[in-house]
């Protein structure tokens, strides 16, 4: 690495850490801990780019190393994050390193084609649905095997060592999980989602019997990176696992733990989804999904479930699985029932109808409307905004972001967190 490289790097690290360790994060970090703890109704929010926002904004990078390059996009991403979007996005006093380990696939015969989405990037696929039949196809499926890249993972560790010297610990963890992993999207992956339901109708069994292999393999794999001691604590504001929520909280790990000391995933938060759930019945959701889900609901603390379901009706079977803390409330679930099934002591992640923040034109009085409307269906709940799937998100919206920020918090009366509180 050149000199200049590292200078940059090193004053990129700096402003990461000055903003870790500020005050508006510390203000951020106890929002989150009161509304995912329930003790009190604090309405904190993420807006998220999956769009060109930040492609439009970030500065070409300086580094040629791939390594280095993945660090200072990192670190570039996160400032930006801070400085563009004024919502409670966390970024942690540590720096989480993640293992490098390649995953094996779970049929050979499986392709997936992306989809342009005509701004450089990707945007939806196509399966190649290699299983016709379960029973006929069942050869092809395979168990998964991970292989840890230890090299690869201790330059990378030793390179943000380097960076962060004096200013944030660096630590080497993984802050997800592969009990996590979905069943519905690989199951849909190999037949098709048509083909599924089909299935669920003509050959029930071999269905079960298909749910529950892919269960069975998330499970061994899960297991595999607790007893290779991968797993790191993600209570303190790692995002990129729970659908775009933050999972800060004091109720993790639950137990004294030493610096020594193994971390678990039941001392751990956890996440769960079956999205290809959402054309069937809430009685076929309990007779497929939920013997899986309650086995990989068990292996967390605390646990969030849903991604782009509707959750409405399937609300008092998800209320049966261990540490439910969170349920993602998509623009598909009708917020009304949703209010007369769902416990008070799960938290609705809310998130908004993408459009009303990144369409054609922005009317600032239909988005405050917007969000009004869940906080008095839901009045009595704890609530969080996630503003999710905004793909026509571009960087010449910034003062548009800017608006829907400023709204939010006079919205829900909540301007902690703000950067010029």
């Amino acid at each position: 690495m050149t000199d200049a490289h590292k200078s940059h790097l090193r004053q990129l690290a700096i402003r990461y850490a000055d903003i870790a360790t500020g005050e508006v994060m510390a203000q951020r970090r106890e929002k989150w801990r009161l509304n995912n703890g329930l003790q009190e109704r604090t309405y904190p929010f993420h807006i998220e780019d999956n769009g060109t926002y930040f492609r439009d904004l970030r500065p070409p990078l300086r580094c040629e190393d791939p390594v280095h390059r993945q660090l200072e996009s990192r670190l570039i991403d996160a400032i930006l994050m801070y400085e563009r979007i004024d919502d409670d996005r966390i970024i942690p006093d540590r720096f989480v390193v993640d293992w490098v380990t390649e995953i094996s696939g779970f049929c050979d015969e499986l392709r997936l084609t992306h989809a342009a989405d005509g701004y450089g990037g990707s945007f939806g696929y196509e399966s190649s649905k290699p299983i016709k039949d379960i029973d006929a196809d069942w050869h092809k499926l395979k168990k998964r095997t991970i292989t840890l890249n230890s090299a690869a993972t201790e330059r990378r560790a030793d390179l943000a060592t380097d960076v962060f010297s004096g200013l944030l610990p660096v630590v080497v963890g993984r802050c997800s999980s592969l009990y996590s992993d979905g069943i519905g999207n690989k199951a849909v992956h190999l037949l098709g989602m048509q083909e599924l339901y089909l299935h669920m109708a003509v050959n029930p069994d071999a269905v079960h019997r298909l749910l529950t292999a892919l269960a069975d393999d998330n499970m061994d794999l899960g297991r595999w990176e607790e007893e290779q001691g991968l797993l790191t604590l993600n209570h303190d504001g790692n995002q990129g696992y729970c659908s775009g929520s933050s999972q800060y909280s004091d109720e993790i790990p639950g137990r004294p733990l030493g610096p020594e000391d193994t971390v678990w995933s039941t001392d751990r938060y956890g996440y769960l989804e079956t999205q290809e759930a959402a054309g069937i019945s809430p009685d076929m959701f309990a007779e497929f999904f939920m013997p899986c889900l309650r086995r990989m609901a068990a292996r967390f603390r605390l646990m969030k479930f849903g991604c782009c379901e509707p959750v409405h009706g399937l609300m008092p079977h998800l209320q049966e699985l261990h540490g439910l803390r969170k349920v993602s409330v998509t623009p598909w679930c009708d917020q009304e029932k949703l209010a007369g099934v769902c416990n008070r002591d799960i938290i609705w992640s809310r998130k908004p109808v993408p459009l009303k923040l990144c369409g054609d034109s922005f009317d600032a009085d239909e988005f405050r409307a917007h969000l009004r409307q869940t906080l008095d269906l839901g009045a009595g709940h704890f609530i969080e905004f996630v503003f999710r799937d905004t793909n026509r998100l571009t960087g010449a919206m910034e003062e548009r972001l800017a608006t829907a920020c400023r709204i939010v918090r006079e919205v829900t009366g909540h301007p902690e967190g703000a950067r010029d509180a």
